[in-house]
């Protein structure tokens, strides 16, 4: 096997390799796996893909990433081989266009790529769908993600007070990826409503830039998803209706399994869920308190918001289809609602994943 990345010699010693990597800007800042020759040969085995193949251009470098560094930046975070395909299906959906790579890599806000995993490999690779799923204490969980981050910084030049230029950032950048709990959900998983087959594996990347959990009240599914939309409702639209972003993306409400079981139970389809919250959870031009409208006018406000109708009515997407519905996480009443980076900035992609 041919690699063409530089050799880098360090005094062999973990504390020597990992203060090298800090100190060139290459790191999270938490410790490395040193990216051996032994072990990148050894993650590139688990796919048969060219290791000189690019998988696209990372922002905002626009340094070409292919599969050799993407192996490379697997092992780094702590990868197992059989997360390759994974990584490398992660790394396609983030280099499509309507994902907006640079507008994440490069706002002043606090947003990062958030994996969703979907299909048999969940199983084959033990990530977490289940209790603590945006957690710590599983391994594809923590890697997967993190070697995404990692691509960011080492491919892509995002580092933090440079050209990553976030103000406070957030603990999500570090690593975010999680499973759907599709054996415990009461409807089709997530991504067969995207045209996949339950037995094929996929990976979808949302632009999250927030985690807000939910505790829902009530015992019938309409007042579940009630509570769901006024904290919704409360939540999104006091951060973001001023600034005329509310809505137009692609949201994310992750529904705990007691909450949808209650929901299926009395009769509401995960579509039923999306026109809900999609109307329920809408915001008035009216209800905006004054102080949050600053210096626009109400007329300033409806022309640069994204989903504005002639009543006046802001939606949380310009769809009800567009509000993305996964059932996830252990029992008891929780769900959690993670915006998406302002309005239409980022959408979500899926990919498969080629296992080969």
């Amino acid at each position: 096997m041919h690699l063409t990345s530089n050799l880098i010699e360090v005094e062999d010693s973990w504390e020597a390799v990992n203060d090298w990597f800090l100190n060139e800007r290459l790191s999270d800042g938490l410790p490395i796996v040193p990216p051996t020759v032994e072990r990148v040969e050894k993650m590139l085995s688990a796919t048969s893909r060219d290791p000189a193949e690019v998988i696209g251009s990372i922002p905002p470098k626009w340094a070409p990433c292919s599969v050799e560094k993407i192996a490379i930046n697997a092992v780094m975070a702590g990868c197992s081989p059989e997360y390759l395909p994974v990584i490398i299906a992660a790394v396609e959906a983030i280099c499509e266009p309507r994902f907006n790579l640079y507008g994440v890599q490069a706002t002043t806000g606090y947003v990062g790529p958030a994996l969703l995993l979907n299909g048999p490999i969940r199983k084959s690779l033990k990530v977490n769908c289940d209790s603590g799923v945006f957690g710590p204490g599983f391994r594809a969980n923590a890697t997967i993600g993190r070697a995404i981050r990692l691509i960011l910084i080492t491919v892509g030049g995002g580092y933090p007070g440079e050209t990553d230029r976030s103000t406070f950032g957030w603990p999500g950048k570090y690593t975010m990826c999680f499973g759907e709990n599709e054996e415990k959900s009461p409807w089709e998983p997530y991504h067969v409503e995207f045209g996949f087959a339950p037995d094929q594996s996929a990976v979808t990347v949302f632009g999250i830039n927030g985690f807000l959990p939910i505790h829902t009240a009530g015992n019938r599914g309409e007042q579940a998803l009630a509570s769901l939309a006024e904290v919704i409702k409360m939540h999104h639209g006091v951060s973001h209706l001023d600034v005329g972003s509310f809505g137009g993306g692609t949201p994310l409400i992750a529904l705990g399994i007691e909450d949808a079981e209650i929901m299926a139970r009395d009769g509401i389809t995960k579509k039923q869920v999306k026109g809900y919250l999609w109307e329920h959870a809408a915001l008035k031009f009216s209800e905006i308190p004054a102080r949050r409208k600053g210096h626009k006018s109400d007329e300033d406000l409806m022309r640069e918001s994204i989903n504005i109708t002639p009543d006046g009515v802001v939606h949380l997407s310009t769809r009800p289809e567009d509000i993305m519905v996964i059932v996830t996480g252990g029992k008891h009443r929780h769900s959690v609602f993670l915006p998406m980076w302002t309005g239409r900035n980022t959408l979500s992609v899926i990919k498969p994943i080629i296992e080969n």
